[in-house]
């Protein structure tokens, strides 16, 4: 958390109906597929970002875990620290991300937790909640109230399909051309930093 030949990014079908649908396509680049939906009583919208990598899930999930690791993926990362893990699939994790001057920087604490199906052991869903209270205000930065979302991963043939569904309020003064810049590029940005990151297993040659 060996490797195979496999595709780099691939994005797959469109987001069914089962989650309460809505999903309007964005853009799809570089084999992820954006899309995004109204989310009720917000201005900003719920965002998906579907690919797949060439990892297989235990590789992916630890690599996801790993807060030392945030910075290699997860843009403007200022500041990431696990705080308290309550049991084996729950972590808190708190994480700062920069903005651009004259704009505060932006901080977050969430509560990543995970559901396995004991009978399906391809198949992964970790649940992200925002726990704005948790520590104090930090005066040098925002603290974003509204953070909502979903990793849901399926491993197939040598690779993982995921789906990163996001919400967040970004909170305090924004340009809206940032807050929209920042709440679709960003899960777009995380879900391309992790095929660069494992895409080099693509090309690996396979063990005999």
């Amino acid at each position: 958390m060996g490797w195979a030949v496999c595709t780099a990014v691939i994005a797959d079908a469109p987001p069914s109906s089962a989650d309460g649908g809505g999903w309007t396509e964005l853009e799809k680049t570089n084999g992820i597929a954006v899309y995004t939906r109204p989310y009720e009583g917000s201005t900003y919208p719920e965002v998906r970002a579907s690919g797949s990598v060439c990892a297989t899930l235990p590789q992916l999930v630890a690599f996801v875990e790993d807060v030392a690791a945030f910075e290699q993926w997860i843009p403007d990362t200022a500041e990431a620290r696990l705080l308290e893990r309550p049991t084996p699939l729950t972590q808190i994790y708190y994480i700062r991300t920069s903005m651009p001057w004259p704009v505060k920087d932006r901080d977050m604490i969430y509560r990543l937790s995970e559901t396995a199906d004991s009978s399906l052991t391809d198949t992964l869903s970790v649940g992200i909640k925002g726990l704005p209270d948790y520590l104090p205000d930090d005066s040098s930065a925002v603290r974003m109230q509204g953070v909502t979302g979903r990793w849901s991963f399926e491993q197939a043939d040598g690779r993982t399909r995921i789906d990163l569904d996001m919400h967040i309020e970004p909170g305090g003064g924004v340009p809206a051309w940032l807050a929209r810049q920042r709440i679709v590029g960003t899960p777009t940005k995380m879900l391309s930093n992790l095929k660069r990151h494992f895409e080099s297993a693509c090309h690996a040659p396979v063990s005999d």
